[in-house]
């Protein structure tokens, strides 16, 4: 099989974009589409996380053991082209928008849809991503009436 054609299959499932926030100072942020909900009892989500990313590099160091995951409405596309290092965005959206930190130490951009905070439950390395399982501490619905941000054969949209 070749590896194009598996992205290029890939990029045919519309995914929601989240943006997941770790801890620090400065705090780190990076896009992620691949995420889902794991498990209800015990309330358990999944993102998962390329080897050479620098979110990976600071959840498997272990000094933060949380992240809160962001699901961005329509209108914060320049957030999920930021921390993707997509487009030419300059302005860092920790310092231009409103943000709330959590008792976990994470934060969430207060105009996403939604944010589920979470601490590390368990990891798994598969091929060149790992998997990181978060045990959900608080979650909150922001604005439910926004469309939210999806990307689609490699563009953005929404629904």
């Amino acid at each position: 099989m070749d590896i194009k054609d598996f992205r290029g299959v890939m990029g045919n499932f519309i995914t929601g974009v989240t943006v997941v926030t770790i801890p620090g100072d400065p705090p780190h942020g990076i896009t992620v589409n691949s995420f889902t909900s794991v498990s209800l009892e015990p309330a358990l989500i999944s993102i998962c996380l390329d080897h050479s990313s620098e979110a990976d590099e600071k959840l498997k160091e272990g000094i933060n053991d949380s992240y809160c995951v962001n699901i961005l409405a329509a209108d914060q596309r320049w957030i999920g082209e930021y921390f993707a290092n997509m487009g030419e965005v300059e302005e860092n959206p920790f310092e231009g928008e409103n943000t709330k930190v959590l008792p976990t130490g994470s934060l969430y951009f207060e105009d996403s849809i939604a944010y589920i905070d979470c601490s590390l439950y368990d990891s798994i390395e598969e091929g060149d991503h790992t998997v990181y399982i978060g045990k959900v501490r608080d979650a909150g619905l922001l604005r439910p009436e926004s469309e939210v941000l999806t990307y689609f054969r490699g563009k953005w949209g929404s629904i």
